[in-house]
């Protein structure tokens, strides 16, 4: 009789464990998402209000961490007559920006992450000069280049739909470091739209 009481609870406790086991694996569904490490944006924010391309390749590391650059040109003709008459002192052509993201958010479909970012830009600066030539003051406007790095962060929100189409929403600034003629700090201001393969 003890042989038989000492089965049956060896196999009760076997058919436990299976039905345990078994549930943890059903909880714990991977999104297929998450086997998609490639993801290509373009940012359409900056397009329609500042006239710059936007294009972002991102890569996945694993479901937390994930690196990426962005690099953005300016359509510098539609700028160049502003830049010479209004208030504004530099204007940035290009921006290369390599980042590194983490995600706060454990879903997969839609998460908050935080960005550190460096921000390699260039571009124009402008001094302004003023003149008397014994008549009337008159003002110069000495044009000339500048190449900075700033280093910055941001933070940013993912919704995907149909496991491959995303819409990015990001915010954040950064500080230019080392040319006292580029802009004292670079915003990280953009809504990406893209596709997860």
């Amino acid at each position: 009789m003890k042989k038989i009481s000492y089965l049956l609870g060896l196999f009760l406790s076997v058919s436990a464990f299976a039905q345990t086991n078994n549930n943890t694996a059903t909880d714990t569904i991977v999104s297929p998402i998450l086997a998609k490490k490639n993801e290509v944006k373009v940012d359409v924010l900056n397009g329609i209000a500042n006239g710059k391309l936007g294009i972002t390749y991102e890569r996945f590391l694993n479901k937390d961490f994930s690196i990426g650059i962005t690099g953005m040109m300016f359509n510098k003709k539609s700028k160049t007559d502003d830049f010479l008459t209004d208030d504004t002192r530099t204007l940035i052509d290009y921006q290369i920006i390599p980042y590194v993201r983490y995600a706060m958010s454990k879903s997969a479909t839609n998460l908050y992450y935080l960005e550190g970012f460096v921000n390699f830009n260039g571009g124009e600066f402008k001094e302004l000069t003023t003149l008397n030539n014994g008549v009337a003051d008159y003002v110069v406007v000495t044009r000339n280049d500048y190449n900075d790095i700033a280093l910055g962060g941001s933070v940013g929100y993912k919704l995907y739909f149909k496991e491959s189409f995303v819409v990015d929403l990001n915010v954040g600034i950064g500080k230019n470091l080392f040319n006292e003629d580029s802009p004292s700090t670079v915003a990280r201001l953009g809504v990406n739209l893209g596709y997860r393969f």
